[in-house]
């Protein structure tokens, strides 16, 4: 079937019988798709094909294998997060804390409500029941923006750019849904859980698919201070409630709500406030009291690779910033950070720019050379750094698990990759198993915009093309292409 789809395209595109069999899958990408690759035998690393492959093109989260790279080298598998409750014993007396406790947060972007709710029982053990003083927390180990530059603004209020803050609490990320509450209802319901330490209303119309086209109506939300929201638009009738997932863009005031509300509950007084604290505490009162230690490094790779979780991304970039110049993290000494530490391995990425550590920067560049240089580094060390196995498999897990481009029995289990995606962005990395050999590959699609009537009327049989109709010849390609002599 796609051997006849290629043909048939060769033919249409007047694309002699001789042509390379690389050159008539570009036929397969609408005209204005800024594409590169290059494909490599694993073990000779013969160049097998190549197209513009120093051209510098939006990455998305095919960055996370930089991250995930310089993180194994700098970081070691080892390496956890620790969130620490920390004060002084000594001020304990008649059950009364007198003095300031402080909690310093490090990015973790593990914990969660229920593991402050830990850390607070913990007082409550030490005999705790009262503090007179104020409850303090430290942002000081990341600095800077909580989002990278060249983030979409209208991109902010949704939990996949939740900001990457020092204090980090639920991935901060607040759940709900809207639903319909009967067949004759003109606006939608919100619920958000009552625990939720947010504000937000919703107006939002119930119209046909007809109405919400002629009138160019979409689901808006217009983010205001302390995590107040305003969601409104329209949407069209449905039997599911429609999931929503708001970012918390204000950590501190989110985490404050919480610590207030979960001392409430443990019957703890508290007569102080909640204080913000963004320079390093360098007093007296540094025992610990309770702390929380995140996942391993190596575990926290397989969810951010699988599942792509820029959370995880961003926040490992800021903290090898900060661990590799001995300083607060931000964005800008992460990427200084990556690309020394990739040097040291002999990794030179030359003029790529790395705004964050997920990808969800527009100004990121990088090549499809310079992502192999990579992808060999990590193929060659693969026994020592074990990166490939956090790669999603085609057909089995992570992004690739429903993956249309690389769908069908003939990719189940073959294609290990790291996807890429964001609006006009389709990219993939990785290996491909062959019975020749295990052949890597960087396939880089910006630009890509597939117009309503793209190929229907010259390729009925196809109504997944383009994309997917490219992925899939490019993988039998591999699969089917011998080495060159």
């Amino acid at each position: 079937m796609l051997t006849r789809i290629i043909l048939l395209f060769s033919l249409l595109y007047s694309t002699t019988s001789n042509a390379d069999e690389w050159l008539v899958l570009h036929s397969l990408l609408p005209k204005g798709t800024q594409f590169s690759y290059m494909v490599v035998d694993a073990n000779s690393e013969t160049v097998i094909a190549e197209h513009h492959k120093e051209t510098l093109r939006t990455p998305a989260s095919m960055q996370k294998l930089l991250t995930a790279t310089a993180a194994k080298l700098h970081l070691g598998g080892d390496f956890y997060y620790q969130t620490k409750l920390i004060g002084d014993l000594s001020k304990i007396k008649n059950r009364r804390y007198k003095g300031d406790l402080r909690l310093n947060f490090v990015g973790d972007p593990t914990l969660k409500r229920a593991d402050i709710r830990l850390m607070l029982l913990s007082l409550k053990k030490l005999g705790i029941g009262e503090i007179l003083g104020d409850f303090i927390l430290n942002d000081a180990h990341f600095s800077g923006y909580q989002w990278s530059n060249g983030q979409a603004w209208n991109d902010l209020g949704v939990c996949y750019t939740a900001p990457s803050n020092a204090i980090i609490v639920n991935k901060n990320c607040v759940q709900g849904n809207l639903s319909i509450s009967s067949p004759t209802a003109k606006k939608a319901t919100l619920f958000i859980p009552r625990y939720e330490p947010v504000s937000i209303n919703a107006d939002v119309d119930i119209v046909t698919k007809e109405q919400r086209k002629n009138q160019f109506c979409d689901l808006e939300v217009t983010r205001n201070s302390q995590n107040s929201y305003q969601l409104w638009g329209c949407m069209v009738p449905r039997k599911r409630a429609f999931g929503l997932a708001f970012a918390v863009n204000d950590p501190f005031h989110y985490t404050a709500r919480i610590i207030e509300d979960e001392l409430n509950q443990l019957g703890i007084k508290f007569n102080g406030a909640v204080r913000l604290e963004s320079k390093v505490y360098a007093g007296q009162d540094n025992q610990v009291l309770a702390s929380y230690q995140s996942p391993s490094l190596d575990k926290l790779l397989k969810i951010m690779m699988k599942e792509s979780d820029n959370l995880i991304a961003d926040s490992l970039f800021k903290t090898l910033g900060g661990s590799y110049f001995q300083r607060s993290g931000n964005f800008r000494n992460g990427g200084q950070a990556v690309k020394a530490i990739l040097a040291e391995q002999g990794l030179d990425l030359e003029n790529a720019y790395l705004a964050d550590g997920s990808g969800l920067s527009r100004h990121n560049l990088m090549s499809a050379e310079l992502f192999m240089s990579v992808l060999k580094f990590v193929y060659k060390n693969d026994i020592q750094f074990d990166l490939l196995s956090s790669f999603s498999v085609a057909g089995i897990d992570g992004t690739l698990k429903y993956h249309r481009g690389v769908k069908g029995k003939q990719f189940k289990g073959k294609v290990i990759a790291k996807t890429g995606s964001m609006k006009g962005v389709a990219n993939l990395l990785g290996v491909v198993k062959t019975v020749q050999g295990d052949r890597l590959f960087v396939l880089i699609l910006n630009g890509y915009n597939k117009p309503e009537n793209e190929l229907q009327a010259v390729l009925k049989r196809a109504p997944n093309a383009s994309k997917y109709l490219f992925d899939k010849a490019f993988f039998e390609t591999i699969l089917n292409s011998p080495l060159k002599q």
